[in-house]
């Protein structure tokens, strides 16, 4: 058997988001005003002016495969992602490869 009164007494204390008395409908409220997960997956998928998204790429060389990215990284100097979660690269970088190197096929 193990002697706890040998342990040091820890005090917790936390605090809580919402009074006591809440209806349901105002926690409803609260809930819809956090980001649901389809809105962080929204999120996920849009681009900015500098920025281009997986999604983005894929539709801009109409291909479905993530897989033919990959190998373009490795065979054919595809640029390489500014960031890994997620996915993003720099849309100058992209147009600039499209231009140059080009998409499928050449």
């Amino acid at each position: 058997m193990f002697n706890y009164a040998c342990y040091p007494a820890v005090e917790v204390s936390y605090k809580v988001k919402t009074p006591d008395s809440v209806t349901p409908s105002q926690l409803k409220s609260e809930e819809e005003q956090d980001q649901s997960p389809k809105s962080l997956i929204e999120a996920t998928e849009q681009s900015t002016p500098q920025l281009i998204s997986h999604k983005e790429v894929l539709e801009m060389f109409q291909i479905t495969s993530k897989a033919t990215i990959y190998k373009w990284r490795q065979n054919r100097g595809f640029p390489d992602p500014v960031t890994l979660m997620p996915l993003r690269w720099l849309r100058s970088a992209i147009e600039e490869w499209k231009e140059n190197v080009g998409g499928c096929g050449r």
